[in-house]
């Protein structure tokens, strides 16, 4: 089933030259580039994207709580609400903090095959292969001992409904292109490599 996911490449891969390399990589693999632009985000649309949701908020303090307690360190907080909310903020001042470029691509699970080129959100734990195992090297501990967000490159939507959130934020449905591409056959076209009669 074609999915459209939201991609953000974050204000450390347009600073670090990476833009081409990334959009390479989605395209190799076969997605489709529906939409593509530079846009130095506003407060609003960069709040709202990052939703405070309770899922989301005992995610990031359950994985970083684990990271600490690994490495035999103390979690600094308590809950996963002021964490959560300490999280948001960094993420919404970063994001705003420069220019991003922001794309939607679409393909056979889409969302799913974006989140599997992109990699694991702490760079140094990405496979290999991966654009932020291949293209970063920050920590959890860093980015924490740092107070700062990780600085992982990119954004990519985490299912089917998160991107139907994500896409509206930062593209109007005029914006969404509609156009023939060589994968709407060769990948998807079931008669293309049929023999020609």
């Amino acid at each position: 089933m074609l999915e459209k996911s939201l991609v953000l490449i974050k204000p450390d891969g347009v600073q670090r030259g990476l833009i081409g390399e990334i959009i390479g990589r989605f395209e190799r693999v076969g997605l489709k580039l529906l939409a593509i632009k530079m846009v130095h985000p506003s407060h609003e649309d960069v709040d709202k994207h990052y939703a405070l949701t309770e899922e989301w908020m005992m995610g990031v303090f359950t994985k970083s709580k684990a990271k600490y307690e690994a490495n035999g360190e103390v979690f600094p907080y308590s809950d996963h609400l002021a964490y959560g909310k300490s999280i948001k903020d960094g993420l919404v001042d970063f994001l705003k903090s420069a220019p991003i470029i922001a794309m939607v691509w679409e393909g056979e699970a889409g969302v799913s095959l974006v989140r599997k080129l992109v990699g694991a959100t702490e760079p140094a734990g990405s496979a290999p292969g991966t654009i932020r195992g291949d293209l970063s090297h920050d920590t959890y501990a860093l980015s924490n001992s740092q107070n700062r967000p990780i600085r992982n490159l990119i954004h990519a939507s985490g299912n089917v409904k998160e991107a139907e959130y994500e896409i509206p934020i930062w593209f109007s449905n005029v914006e969404l292109y509609k156009y023939e591409h060589v994968n709407d056959r060769v990948q998807y076209d079931p008669s293309w490599f049929l023999p020609k009669q």
